[in-house]
């Protein structure tokens, strides 16, 4: 069924408008006509359907008349959703089509268009991130789009079987990582049909996904981070007058340093409400799920200098009371766009300032983004000492397997430092390490406890002591 916005009534059919003669005085009616550009050589024709123009609904019933936007170019398109309106107005077909449908899904004959509906519902229902609602849509968007474009259309899931799927799945363009969650995205469709009783298999499963290309984890050194700072107190001077005193510098400084030492994703920090940060410098990151009932909150400690700096930040224009950096309004997404736009002439003026830091040796640009924040607060603790399962828990991942999968890297430097210590304290100790990396002092140590053993036979009878 089509949702139609109104944009416009009248009483009598003929003020239709553009639609003119098209339509008669009957009680319901839905007619497609074309909105055509000022260009378009045809504007003077509604009824020309091969334009590349608008496509609008005309609907009369119970004596108004309603225009509304299709969203297509495509007449055919327009004169489908048409047709489902006019369904949806006779109750009688209405009732048809229900039952066709229950039984169709009975014998598994489940339309593909139905399903995809049936899905978006119980993703809507489970509360899913709207960037992820996003990513749903495009991908089964493509695969109706896909179905309906072939000789002759397919419509039923039971039509979607591995080698039709294959064959759309090879048309597939883009990097190997988009195309591995596109893959994935396809088989948790596939897996809620099967869930509902609609088709006996995930087609998808049985297509072996590609693998995604693991991008390296590069942080930002101190010196990076040193002047990146020391480029915020540049974001509203002009020329090299350094003014760090304005609104907008001190929102920038503190948006960084809140993304450094909380390890928060850019736009969880830029959506951050006030009532997160505590008193004792604490910042509560999120409720960590546990085996009991209750649950534990997970918070990270900010250094006393960043959380005074995020208490004093000075609201922007539209800045919401309640929140640091957020109007309130806006999309998560759109907040994470104007950061990273803010971000980008941060870089430059860092970049400007100090460019050995932040090119190559051939004088290409090092990658930074505002999400090497995050890595830097995930490495800076490793290096640090802290064990991975504190740092997996800091930064929200469901696993360890996650943490280990992207900071792999910096887990085996860790551990060469560590050794490398271990090094100098037995240098301390005169232990000395053999060509294989065995200690020497394990034979000196073996002729000692044989000495031991030895001695303990001979004065058999005497308990050894106890240390």
């Amino acid at each position: 069924m089509v949702e139609l916005e109104s944009t416009g009534e009248c009483e009598d059919t003929s003020q239709a408008g553009p639609v003119g003669g098209l339509v008669s005085r009957t009680v319901e009616t839905v007619k497609v006509y074309t909105r055509h550009k000022r260009t378009c050589p045809k504007r003077d024709r509604p009824d020309w359907a091969r334009c590349n123009c608008v496509k609008w609904l005309y609907v009369y019933r119970d004596g108004k008349c309603k225009l509304t936007s299709a969203k297509t170019r495509s007449w055919e398109r327009a004169e489908q959703k048409a047709r489902e309106l006019r369904d949806s107005f006779d109750a009688t077909k209405q009732l048809q089509r229900q039952l066709e449908a229950r039984i169709n899904a009975r014998s598994g004959q489940v339309e593909i268009a139905l399903a995809v509906e049936q899905f978006f519902k119980e993703v809507a229902r489970l509360n899913r991130e709207e960037a992820t609602r996003a990513k749903y849509n495009l991908t089964l968007s493509r695969l109706l789009t896909w179905c309906a474009t072939q000789e002759p259309a397919i419509l039923l899931l039971s039509q979607l079987d591995v080698p039709t799927l294959r064959s759309w799945i090879h048309s597939w363009t883009g990097a190997p990582t988009t195309r591995h969650n596109q893959h994935q995205r396809l088989r948790t469709f596939f897996r809620f049909c099967m869930e509902q009783g609609w088709i006996t298999e995930n087609p998808a499963k049985r297509i072996k996904n590609v693998t995604p290309q693991q991008e390296e984890t590069l942080p930002f050194s101190r010196q990076q981070y040193d002047a990146l700072i020391e480029a915020t107190y540049y974001y509203d001077s002009r020329g090299k007058k350094k003014n760090g005193n304005t609104t907008n510098s001190r929102r920038v400084r503190a948006y960084l340093k809140l993304l450094r030492w909380s390890g928060l994703r850019a736009g969880d920090a830029a959506c951050l409400p006030k009532s997160n940060l505590r008193d004792d410098d604490s910042l509560f990151l999120y409720q960590a799920k546990v085996k009991s009932k209750a649950s534990a909150p997970v918070q990270v400690l900010l250094p006393h200098s960043v959380a005074d700096e995020l208490r004093k930040v000075p609201p922007g224009r539209c800045t919401d009371p309640n929140y640091f950096f957020w109007s309130g309004r806006s999309k998560r997404k759109s907040e994470v766009s104007n950061w990273q736009k803010i971000f980008a002439k941060i870089l430059s003026k860092a970049v400007e300032m100090l460019p050995k830091l932040f090119l190559d040796v051939n004088g290409r640009g090092k990658p930074a983004h505002l999400h090497m924040m995050r890595d830097t607060f995930a490495v800076e603790y490793l290096l640090a000492g802290m064990p991975l399962e504190e740092v997996s828990r800091l930064l929200g991942h469901s696993s360890v397997t996650i943490t280990q999968k992207h900071y792999a890297p910096w887990v085996l430097e860790r551990q060469q430092r560590l050794a490398a210590r271990q090094r100098e304290a037995w240098a301390n100790m005169s232990v000395e390490e053999n060509r294989h990396g065995a200690m020497a002092h394990r034979r000196h140590h073996s002729r000692n406890t044989r000495r031991h053993t030895s001695f303990q036979g001979r004065t058999s009878g005497s308990a050894a002591p106890r240390r």
